[in-house]
């Protein structure tokens, strides 16, 4: 039944490229899944904790050359911050995980041979790209440029 509903609504999708229908699927879900991130995580704390870690890194560095104890301690100092990261962005996974389930079925039953060909032969690939590797080549820079505008940490 959904998967029903995702070929009509998405119908105008499959008339196009593969390559086309197939980068436009990733940045879609990595839009949708850099949403999440952006309203639901504390943007400026974990701007804080990020710098926070920075320093801690240099002062273990400089503490491990004279104090070994000292650098043990900001090393659990900075693991709690790194836990704290963690936990925050656990939060908007969950969403994420479920577009993930429901949707990428979908694409699977949808896009079953080869997406994208390449001009030239890789190992372990061979001269073509299913849509599943064609999906991850797409979405990493898509992502990328997403959390870039969002301003997500």
């Amino acid at each position: 039944m959904f998967e029903s509903f995702l070929s009509g609504a998405l119908a105008p999708l499959l008339g196009l490229n593969p390559v086309v229908g197939v980068f436009i699927i990733a940045a879609a879900v990595s839009l949708l899944l850099s949403l999440p991130y952006r309203f639901l995580v504390d943007q400026k704390k974990m701007r804080e904790h990020k710098e926070k870690v920075k320093e801690i890194q240099k002062r273990i560095k400089e503490a491990q050359k004279t104090d070994q104890k000292r650098a043990n301690e900001l090393m659990t100092e900075m693991l709690g911050l790194s836990n704290k990261q963690m936990m925050a962005n656990f939060k908007p996974m969950i969403p994420g995980m479920i577009l993930v389930i429901l949707f990428l079925p979908w694409v699977a039953a949808t896009f079953t041979g080869p997406v994208a060909l390449l001009p030239f032969s890789l190992p372990f690939f061979g001269k073509d790209f299913g849509w599943l590797m064609w999906y991850i080549v797409a979405s990493m820079p898509m992502t990328y440029m997403f959390r870039k505008m969002l301003g997500v940490q």
